[in-house]
């Protein structure tokens, strides 16, 4: 009598297969290095505590009674959330391509993991940097989460959809990979990180806000600190890109997909 093997559904395979790949990314991210997981929060650290110094004392007087490294560190974190999903696209396949050769592993996966993983590690220092925040007596409100929640899921869908486009593309036009990591140098500069949208001068402004990452960084402010306000910021235009980049994203690959099955 032959053994009966308990099939699995579509739905708890993919489950497996993403926890296997993320735990995976995990080692190839953080298992060379002997702080590992710290690196996720020291990091970002480093870079307000470099900004914070050189810029502070020019910027600092324009964000109220926001401290500037703290104001500095949310837009950082979003940023990351986005550009850092971009950026981990890139290689998704070529880093996994020795696993597509098992059926339950699609092309899809390793973009999956890539973006949750990126999720998670920007999404839990950021909350790991309130609490710190809050210990050490800086006022955050509570009052209004969910829209501060709605600001990260929106900027991280925002990433994975453009990533998910942009992964997929490199991988038919390698010259597309220097092309997309230069690009995403100066958003830095056009997302609202370094300065509140409301000391630009307004005809300058009214091109950044084009910029959906303006959008959710400043709003993000907001929700946090009460006291902070923005002007012509709001959460559905980002939220219309959101949806528009996963669209491009899911759609991108649907049409490729026998081709990044068969390289």
């Amino acid at each position: 009598m032959g053994i009966r093997i308990k099939e699995q559904s579509a739905w708890r395979s993919q489950v497996l297969v993403t926890k296997a790949l993320l735990q995976r990314e995990f080692i190839t991210r953080f298992g060379k290095y002997k702080l590992g997981v710290i690196w996720v929060f020291v990091d970002p650290l480093l870079s307000v505590l470099v900004i914070g110094v050189l810029l502070g004392p020019l910027i600092g007087r324009s964000t109220g009674e926001i401290p500037y490294a703290f104001f500095l560190l949310c837009g950082f974190m979003l940023l990351n959330l986005c550009t850092g999903s971009i950026n981990a696209s890139l290689g998704a396949i070529n880093a996994n391509q020795g696993l597509l050769v098992f059926k339950k592993v699609q092309p899809l996966d390793p973009f999956i993991a890539r973006f949750i993983f990126q999720l998670l590690t920007v999404g839990s220092a950021l909350v790991i940097f309130c609490l710190t925040a809050a210990w050490f007596g800086t006022f955050l409100s509570t009052d209004r989460l969910p829209e501060a929640a709605a600001c990260i899921i929106i900027t991280w869908l925002i990433g994975s959809g453009i990533g998910l486009c942009s992964g997929i593309a490199v991988i038919k036009f390698k010259e597309l990979e220097k092309i997309i990591s230069y690009a995403m140098r100066p958003m830095i500069f056009v997302s609202a990180v370094l300065f509140p949208i409301d000391s630009i001068p307004p005809e300058i402004a009214k091109y950044l806000l084009y910029n959906p990452l303006v959008h959710t960084i400043e709003y993000l402010r907001m929700t946090l600190f009460p006291i902070y306000k923005a002007n012509n910021v709001n959460l559905y235009y980002p939220a219309a890109w959101a949806l528009c980049s996963c669209v491009c994203g899911l759609m991108s690959y649907r049409n490729n997909r026998h081709f990044l099955t068969q390289r």
